[in-house]
């Protein structure tokens, strides 16, 4: 279903990330938890992370959206509902959440 303004509901934009985690990781959606981690369970590197991205910006579905993840914001990503609240985010024109990271020791 799609929101009276254009934009897709949420099951149907969590539908979609399923789909390609799917072909992803070889998995049936249905086996897909929305809190798995995408590294522990699911088995992603940052480079399979990266590689995630550019399929989700490419996707037949996603593409005609608008839809252009930065893909350091999608390697941030710690479970498959992290994915589906920054693809959802991407619609709302909300900032992604960035997790605080542990800044590197200052050089005195």
């Amino acid at each position: 279903m799609v929101r009276e303004c254009g934009m897709p509901d949420e099951e149907e934009l969590t539908d979609n990330i399923l789909r390609l985690l799917e072909s992803a990781v070889q998995k049936p959606a249905d086996e897909l938890d929305l809190e798995a981690s995408l590294a522990d369970d699911l088995g992603f590197t940052r480079e399979s992370l990266l590689k995630l991205a550019f399929t989700i910006n490419a996707d037949e579905y996603f593409k005609p959206l608008g839809v252009a993840l930065i893909p350091d914001d999608v390697t941030d990503c710690e479970t498959v509902g992290d994915l589906i609240d920054l693809v959802d985010n991407e619609f709302n024109n909300e900032m992604p959440v960035r997790r605080k990271k542990t800044p590197p020791p200052s050089k005195k």
